[in-house]
């Protein structure tokens, strides 16, 4: 096919995937209520504030006896609070509003059920924080507006608190006179009476409507929505360059929206589009040129085991779960089985809920997964398909896709392999037995044991090939099943051809923990460079394991002190519940934020979810991560502090990248009356007015630490890319802190990015980055600006011989 009729091609494909977004949108608005789409919302945003407003002058005037006859509802107004029945009004109405004429009397009925529902919910959140965040918990994955009000309504039932509820009759007259106050306030809404049948027969009923003018309003924005969301689908020729003031990636304007940054401040877009960064540009083009192909072998085999119910290698199963019998007597008698059968009647509960929110969780699992399988059908006899790809606001490279990426889950990224292949050789076998390993989990011994694991599981890994559906399956037992049967059947082909085996196959070399190992190298930290790998050894470090064995010393501890949590825990830590609360402690996780990770994780394990185990385990783990990498925690500290006086002033923070890219970071305060809603386990939070200018100080300091070293990451990242490329590497598979090429040119990537790291913090970047602050601040504020943290005697170079720094 000629170049000229591959272009007619993506310019076909990028009208369709226009079109695809708008059917999208209307089958989304469809599903959804009025209120949960971009024009519903516009439209409370741009009510609710004339709303609270008209709601206080009521409530004053009929306190005082001016507003005439002292309404009934006067007595609930002043005990709710107005914000909250302001935004349940709103969007009540906002949502009744598109279906057209509606009986006010079913719209009153339920918003008075609303209301009783965020009061209660609110009065839960407030008076048993602990109960309200377990429940919380257990529904913030749900799907079902009424499962999760089912579970709260649950919770609520088991405490001593009193619900509150509308006297018979009166929950609509005080919603009626909300609606009534709306329509008033907002003129979008008319109310009047209709007459129905005739003779004796004849009714009247009061209805509500939208008013004309809204409505024309509502079709225009929608139609406008429509056609600003088209489906990001990989490119079938290479991505138009991005360069400075030169948009790229799509063809087409409206599926070119996408800036080069994700950012929404015009003026620092305006800024970066005439920044000095061709490593920068050179790094995203390089990237995105990359040809890749639909894995047939993988995706044939996705396929079968979809169509026959899902549910393989994790992929979302196409059925719900049955929900558990009820018991015999809960199905004759509930109430007497209730009293006489508490404990059985609660493991039923129990069971049942967990089915409902599984179904629920998996309901999303289930459309990605049929999205996902429809796209690589779609693209499966295509030579080569493209990403477009930008960055965030950090730098971090990330593809325009969503269905089908290379930055995907497990099964995604299985469906994809390099368009190129190249033979292997005998350095190539060897890096492909490593990733077949590090897919298994054998991942923390040294290479010659993983080349040695897969010499002696070959048989296996050859049936998973050869009958990856009726014969053993060893590739289900695997880390990341999908990938792991992609390496199979790569490793076939290498049994079947030697080392003249042409394999397409990326093959990841993956940091050690990479927030770590970045900290560790800005301050030359020799402990924290050890446990990170940026040290030559014979067998990989692992400060997961480093941490579980400080953290399992300080609860056996506490256990012999008569701490009762921590004998809960001792003999139990694993190093799966360790994991997370450490990978994510340069990212910015609290101690707060590491009981939800344990929460989670011991759900997985089968273990009880205690709030109390989870908050003790997370505050023991954050104290030993400090321990470890002692270094690190330093750096963040000093990061959060130097932020806070620069926040003070109301400024902004701005850093270069080694790899060139500015990075603005400008957290907002959002200023004026909050509304917070609780329905159901779920916090619905609006701002009313925001205050452009001023900078939210809290954020600026919470989010310093995630972002600088992510934007080392990133920079890393470039560095590597433009390095690899310049030894001869055209193809790239790139996901923040793990890198991949073909096995062929792993050894030159794995040498080019020690190379870049090396290459990085030979400079001072944690001291760069300090005069940058410097120079943005009036001097007497410079000079509160605290001293860096104490560097260690790191040896950089000896990253050059540390196997396992990436691998």
């Amino acid at each position: 096919m000629s170049n000229h009729d591959l272009i007619a091609r993506q310019h076909a494909l990028e009208e369709e995937s226009i079109r695809m977004g708008a059917e999208a949108y209307e089958r989304d608005r469809e599903r959804r209520e009025e209120s949960e789409m971009a024009p519903g919302r516009r439209l409370i945003r741009e009510t609710i504030q004339p709303m609270i407003e008209a709601l206080n002058v009521f409530v004053a005037e009929a306190s005082s006896g001016r507003a005439g006859r002292r309404h009934s509802a006067i007595k609930y107004l002043r005990e709710i609070d107005i914000p909250t029945l302001a935004f349940l009004t709103v969007s009540r109405c906002v949502d009744h509003l598109a279906l057209g004429e509606s009986p006010a009397t079913r719209v009153a009925m339920n918003l008075a059920l609303a209301i009783e529902d965020a009061v209660n919910h609110a009065g839960f959140a407030e008076k048993h924080p602990g109960l309200y965040k377990l429940a919380q918990r257990a529904v913030q994955k749900s799907t079902s507006a009424r499962h999760s009000k089912a579970v709260m309504n649950n919770a609520i039932s088991k405490t001593d608190m009193a619900s509150f509820s509308f006297p018979e009759g009166e929950g609509v007259i005080v919603a009626m006179k909300l609606i009534e106050v709306f329509a008033e306030t907002t003129g979008m809404l008319e109310m009047r009476l209709v007459n129905r049948g005739s003779g004796a027969a004849r009714k009247s009923k009061m209805v509500i409507e939208g008013n004309e003018k809204l409505m024309e309003w509502l079709d225009a924005a929608h139609r406008s929505a429509a056609n600003v969301c088209p489906v990001s689908l990989p490119m079938l020729i290479p991505p138009r360059p991005w360069g400075p003031g030169q948009p790229g990636g799509y063809l087409r304007p409206v599926a070119a929206r996408a800036k080069l940054a994700r950012v929404r401040n015009k003026a620092y877009l305006n800024e970066l589009a005439l920044a000095d960064m061709p490593l920068v540009y050179e790094a995203v083009n390089t990237i995105q040129n990359t040809p890749w192909q639909i894995n047939a072998s993988v995706l044939d085999v996705m396929l079968e085991a979809w169509e026959a119910g899902g549910g393989l290698g994790g992929l979302p199963s196409r059925e719900l779960q049955d929900l558990p019998p009820k018991p015999l007597g809960l199905v004759e008698n509930g109430e007497l089985f209730k009293k006489e059968h508490p404990e059985e009647f609660t493991d039923w509960k129990r069971r049942a809920s967990a089915v409902h929110e599984s179904n629920a969780r998996n309901t999303s699992s289930r459309i990605a997964a049929a999205t996902r399988l429809q796209a690589a059908r779609r693209f499966r006899d295509e030579p080569a398909i493209y990403f477009p790809h930008s960055l965030d606001f950090r730098g971090r490279v990330y593809p325009l896709t969503v269905s089908l990426t290379p930055q995907g889950d497990d099964p995604t990224k299985a469906l994809l392999r390099f368009a190129e292949g190249k033979p292997l050789g005998s350095e190539g076998a060897k890096w492909l037995a490593v990733h077949v390993a590090n897919l298994f989990g054998v991942d923390k011994v040294p290479f010659e044991e993983r080349i040695a694991w897969v010499r002696k599981n070959e048989e296996l890994i050859l049936d998973s090939a050869l009958d990856p559906l009726d014969g053993r399956r060893f590739w289900e037992t695997a880390d990341s099943p999908w990938c792991a049967l992609a390496a199979c059947f790569e490793w076939l082909g290498y049994s079947l051809q030697g080392e003249d085996f042409v394999s397409h196959l990326p093959i990841a070399l993956d940091g050690s923990c990479n927030g770590l190992q970045n900290f560790s190298a800005m301050l030359r930290d020799e402990v924290g460079g050890a446990a990170t790998n940026l040290m030559p050894r014979s067998h990989p470090a692992d400060i997961y394991t480093e941490v579980k064995t400080v953290a399992e010393g300080r609860i056996r501890k506490d256990a012999e002190g008569g701490c009762p949590l921590a004998a809960a825990w001792d003999g139990r830590l694993t190093r799966s519940m360790v994991k997370r609360p450490v990978m994510t402690l340069p990212y910015g996780v609290t101690s707060n934020g590491m009981r939800g990770q344990i929460l989670d994780q011991m759900k997985k394990d089968g273990m009880d979810d205690s709030f109390e185990m989870a908050g003790y385990l997370g505050k023991v783990l954050w104290e030993c991560v400090g321990q470890v990498v002692i270094a690190a925690a330093e750096a963040m500290a000093w990061l959060r502090a130097a932020a806070k006086v620069v926040s003070a002033a109301d400024l902004p923070i701005s850093w270069t990248t080694p790899a060139g890219f500015p990075v603005l970071q400008e957290y907002r305060e959002d200023i004026g009356e909050v509304v917070n809603v609780h329905l159901g386990g779920k916090r619905v939070q609006l701002v009313l007015t925001r205050d452009g200018t001023k900078l939210d100080r809290r954020r600026q300091g919470a989010g310093i630490s995630p972002n600088f070293v992510h934007s080392c990451d990133a920079s890393h990242l470039m560095l590597t890319t433009v390095l690899a490329k310049a030894n001869g590497i055209t193809d790239f598979a790139m996901i923040h802190d793990s890198y991949g090429t073909h096995a062929a040119t792993t050894g030159i990537l794995a040498s080019a990015l020690r190379e870049a790291f090396i290459e990085q913090y030979e400079r001072d970047v944690l001291g760069e980055f300090r005069d940058a602050l410097v120079a943005q601040v009036p001097p007497e504020i410079a000079a509160d600006i605290p001293p860096l943290p104490p560097t260690g005697k790191l040896d950089l170079s000896l990253v050059r011989e540390a196997r396992y720094f990436f691998a």
